[in-house]
This record gives C-alpha cells, sequence and structure tokens, in this order.
C-alpha cells in the first residue's frame, strides 16, 4: 500500500486523510506553471467574488461567514492585508497632491505652523500601511458594543465583520483616488461614501429596525472614525516631540510669526 510521505499514512484517494496532502510525484515544469497559474487566478477570482458579494451584501455576507458557511470567500484578514496593499501603493502616488490642495485650502498665516501640518502629512503618510490597521479594530469594538445584546456577536466575529467592511471601503478609497486625478476634491467623498457603506452593512446585519439601524451605525461610525482619527493625532503629535523634539502644541498656540 502507498504511503503519504508527510506523515506515514496510508493512501486512499488522492489526498491523504490524515493530514490532507496531495499524493507526491515528481516535480516538473509543467507542474510548477499548473501550480502558479492555479493559485494566481483562484486567488484573484476568490477576491473578486468576495469583494462583489461584500459590496452588494455586506451585512448578508458576513452572516454567512460567521454562520460557517466559509469556503467561497477569502479571509477576513488575507481579504483586508490584500486590499490594504493595493490602497497603500495608490495612496503614495496620490497623497502629495492631495495634502497640497489641503494646505491650499487650510492655510495659515504662521509659517511655522504650516511647515509642521506638512511634517504631520508626510508621518501620515509614511506610516499608513500601519495606521490604517488600527480603524478595523477601533471599528469592531464600537460593532460589538452597540449590537452584541441583538446580534449576539463576541469580539471576535465584530473583527472578522470589521476587515471585511473597512477592506471594502478602501476599495471605494482607492476608486476615489484614482478618480481624483480627475478633480482631486473627489477624494473628500471618501468619508460619505465609507459612511452610506458602513450604515448600509450593519442594517442588513442586525436585524433592527431601519431606523434604529441607521441611528447605531452612524455612531459606530461616528465613533470609529473620531477614535481613529484622535489616535493618529495622538501617535503624530507624540513622533514628533519624541523624536523630532517639536513641541507642536506650543507651535498651535503661540502667536503667528
Amino acid at each position: 500500500m502507498e504511503k503519504c510521505i508527510n506523515c506515514g499514512a496510508v493512501l486512499t484517494g488522492k489526498y491523504c486523510h490524515n493530514c490532507g496532502q496531495e499524493r507526491v510525484k515528481r516535480l516538473e515544469v509543467k507542474t510548477i506553471l499548473h501550480d502558479v497559474t492555479h493559485g494566481i487566478l483562484h486567488w484573484e477570482n476568490s477576491i473578486l467574488k468576495t469583494f462583489k458579494q461584500l459590496a452588494l451584501n455586506p451585512g448578508k455576507t458576513a452572516k454567512e461567514y460567521l454562520s460557517g458557511r466559509r469556503k467561497s470567500f477569502i479571509k477576513p484578514f488575507s481579504y483586508f492585508i490584500f486590499i490594504q496593499t493595493l490602497y497603500v501603493i495608490v495612496f503614495h502616488l496620490m497623497s502629495e497632491k492631495y495634502f497640497a490642495f489641503l494646505n491650499v485650502s487650510v492655510s495659515s498665516d504662521s509659517n511655522t505652523i504650516q511647515q509642521k501640518v506638512i511634517e504631520i502629512q508626510h508621518l501620515v503618510n509614511s506610516y499608513i500601511n500601519y495606521l490604517n490597521y488600527f480603524m478595523p479594530v477601533v471599528f469592531a469594538f464600537y460593532l460589538y458594543l452597540f449590537f452584541k445584546k441583538k446580534t449576539g456577536i463576541n469580539y471576535a466575529e465584530a473583527i472578522a465583520n470589521s476587515f471585511y467592511w473597512v477592506g471594502t471601503a478602501l476599495v471605494f478609497s482607492i476608486v476615489l483616488m484614482l478618480l481624483a486625478a480627475i478633480d482631486i476634491r473627489i477624494w473628500n467623498a471618501r468619508f460619505f461614501i465609507s459612511t452610506v457603506f458602513y450604515i448600509y452593512a450593519i442594517i442588513q446585519f442586525s436585524g433592527l429596525s431601519k431606523v434604529k439601524a441607521i441611528l447605531k451605525g452612524f455612531l459606530v461610525t461616528f465613533l470609529s472614525y473620531l477614535t481613529f482619527v484622535t489616535f493618529v493625532l495622538i501617535f503624530a503629535v507624540t513622533y514628533l516631540y519624541v523624536v523630532k523634539g517639536i513641541d507642536v502644541f506650543k507651535i498651535f498656540t503661540s502667536s503667528p510669526q
């Protein structure tokens, strides 16, 4: 009887019933090509399928995943990482233009203040890849806080939902960033579109009446953004003070030069 090379169990089919490894054959070029193309196409199809379902029915899709029907979905964290990577690439391409637009729109009489604002913007640009991971954690906390009684959701399940929903909202932001090449002001619509999407997802997921779901969904979204922005500002101010030796509060409270 043929045995699994990986674990030694007797093989009765294409895959080992004990460890799941496929029957091993000697490597050939066609085998490697098959593995590469299959892996890429399978990953892309799964990402697109998961995104489509989340974009159209975010609440229902989250409920399906939590109920155990998970085979056709990319795992929440993997989904978020993939989209977050795309977001960071596009963000780095477009952020300088957007920050320049903000600096012109919200100008200051003090050159010192203007320079420090620019330093904060560069800091956010450098660390956005890490800062964005804070948003799903915060969103999950408020989702759990407001809906644990009604839905029975625990924090781990709230995090899964959050990675799915925040990741999908990032796709909308990516599209808006690309459209911002036409008019940079288009990028400002990301907060409105993301808020509408989050509320829509919560309406589907919660089972509450639309009025209650909208109110609670708005609170979850508003508090999540508020906490996220506060965290980013604290991070930026602390970094500038500790690493750069810049007292940002002193600069902003001093008289314009």
